[in-house]
């Protein structure tokens, strides 16, 4: 599995306050993820996600979908895509387990 924490627009930050942005590839359930959600300790649980893709097997075969997902939150390298891509040839993925749906 890979992560990376991209910092967030300061408009994103003005409009949410502080986030924690995360992006990467997970091996084992074969997928990109992308994560922003608020830090903020005066946020309850559940109002603390703003976004969350890539969560179940497969979704995301592309490594743009999830940089496009979080572009409204974040600031993004040029290269990501090609490390995401990269990760997932080094990584590789794991054969969908029977009891994943």
């Amino acid at each position: 599995m890979s992560r990376y924490e991209p910092k967030a627009h300061a408009d994103a930050v003005r409009r949410h306050g502080p986030l924690t942005i995360g992006i990467g590839w997970d091996a084992p359930l074969n997928t990109f993820f992308a994560a922003v959600h608020r830090d903020n300790d005066n946020v309850d649980d559940e109002h603390r996600e703003i976004l969350w893709v890539g969560t179940s097997y497969g979704e995301i075969a592309d490594p743009k979908t999830v940089i496009d997902a979080i572009d409204p939150f974040a600031d993004v390298d040029a290269d990501l895509a090609a490390t995401l891509h990269a990760d997932r040839l080094r990584e590789g993925h794991r054969p969908r387990s029977p009891w994943i749906r």
